[in-house]
């Protein structure tokens, strides 16, 4: 999932994911609708109109519900997930669905066993680099992960990873803020 995860899921957002999930355990279709709200996710964060939008007051909720139809149509959401989105909708808390797409996904990973890891990087990671990154932060925790990637270009080069709360920031971008606040220091 692409979309960005610089802040954390609101209430709502938990209590939403939660009931979800207890209807995807139930309905054997846990990671089908995993994979369909993370594309629902990315679709609305890689577009900020649609992302500003579905957050503003102004728009009613019947338009956005209409827009997220057509959204899950054309992405194919599962069927529960489609009428999930529809009642986040109605509810007037879709520009809460990335949030609660995040909520769902750390809380699946939590239910295979897996830790939720969100790698940060300058640059978009190929696939090879993308599966070395995975295996080493697995072999590192002794656990098996989840890896979300994102892309900051304001890192300049190197890696920030977030494991739960924990922040380890390898980015280029912060050892070059500690070298000017060294300098300005001296």
């Amino acid at each position: 999932m692409g979309a960005s995860s610089n802040s954390s899921s609101s209430g709502a957002a938990q209590r939403y994911a939660t009931a979800l999930f207890d209807l995807a355990l139930e309905a054997k279709e846990l990671d089908s609708i995993e994979a369909g709200l993370n594309t629902l996710a990315d679709a609305i964060g890689e577009n900020e109109s649609l992302s500003k939008s579905l957050a503003a007051p102004l728009f009613s909720v019947d338009d956005k519900a209409a827009v997220l139809d057509k959204i899950a149509e054309k992405i194919e959401l599962p069927e529960l997930a489609k009428r999930f989105v529809g009642v986040v909708s109605q509810n007037g808390r879709a520009g809460e669905l990335v949030g609660i797409a995040k909520a769902f996904s750390e809380r699946a990973a939590q239910h295979r066993g897996t830790i939720r890891v969100v790698a940060v990087s300058a640059q978009k990671l190929t696939a090879a680099e993308a599966n070395k990154l995975t295996s080493a932060v697995s072999t590192a925790l002794g656990r098996d992960v989840d890896v979300e990637l994102e892309v900051d270009p304001a890192l300049i080069g190197g890696l920030q990873l977030r494991v739960g709360s924990r922040l380890i920031d390898a980015s280029l971008r912060t050892k070059l803020d500690g070298l000017t606040n060294a300098m300005k220091g001296a």
